[in-house]
């Protein structure tokens, strides 16, 4: 088993603001738990996530129908080995902005009692733990917005897990990946998301509370926050669509 720590892809600086947009239910998970939720890829409504590029794709077909079927390999064609990714990489998505974003709270906080929590990519990394696992790797990168067939050159296996078509753009997503898979000895047999320790108190930088919300769920996010002990200020948001 390899002890996994959490490589944050270069491009990011450590004092880039990162986002999370989440109902109530999630940030009082999240406060209780200590833990962040990571969602296996093949559980999320887009059914592209993780999916090969087309170059990538071909590649990988030719490469299997060069080799043949191996009676003593599960995986013996392109979509299987897709399936096995998928499978076993775990995803937390983070949207990257300087401020709040009125977008991310019509999509993720429709009805209104939601909480966004702010902190940087150093707080993430410097808080979260690292992962014991026989699997590839435990990354966090920019999403990159590509059409499937304008993806060219030769990836690592992680990396559609970080490419997403271009109407997803408005998204500005960084996220984490928790790869799983293991060559040696590949298995689908999966749990559907893994939690991984994080130091939520000092993590967090803010916590914004949903600009429609009512004054009465913004006492109740204060409350909960006091009762947890995180010393984070709570606020509410200002892009709403009240006057």
């Amino acid at each position: 088993m390899r002890n996994l720590e959490l490589k944050v892809e270069d491009s990011l600086s450590l004092d880039t603001k990162l986002w999370r947009y989440i109902d109530l239910a999630k940030f009082v998970s999240l406060l209780d738990s200590g833990a962040l939720w990571l969602a296996r890829s093949d559980t999320f409504r887009d059914q592209s996530e993780g999916r090969f590029p087309s170059e990538m794709r071909t590649a990988i077909q030719k490469a299997y129908e060069k080799i043949g079927e191996k009676t003593d390999s599960p995986i013996n064609s392109v979509d299987d080995f897709q399936e096995y990714l998928c499978r076993n990489a775990y995803v937390s998505c983070w949207h990257k902005n300087v401020d709040e974003n009125m977008v991310m709270w019509e999509l993720y906080g429709r009805d209104s009692n939601a909480v966004a929590i702010q902190t940087t990519v150093g707080k993430i990394k410097s808080n979260i733990s690292n992962i014991k696992s026989g699997g590839l790797e435990f990354d966090l990168k920019n999403v990159q917005y590509s059409k499937p067939e304008d993806v060219k050159g030769k990836l690592s296996y992680s990396a559609p897990f970080f490419i997403k078509r271009p109407h997803f753009n408005f998204e500005n997503e960084c996220r984490i990946l928790l790869s799983t898979y293991s060559a040696s000895s590949p298995n689908k047999d999966t749990p559907l998301g893994v939690s991984v320790k994080l130091n939520v108190f000092e993590a967090t930088e803010k916590i914004l509370v949903h600009p429609d919300s009512q004054d009465w769920f913004v006492k109740v996010v204060e409350s909960i926050s006091a009762k947890y002990g995180l010393s984070a200020p709570v606020e509410r948001g200002e892009y709403g669509n009240q006057f």
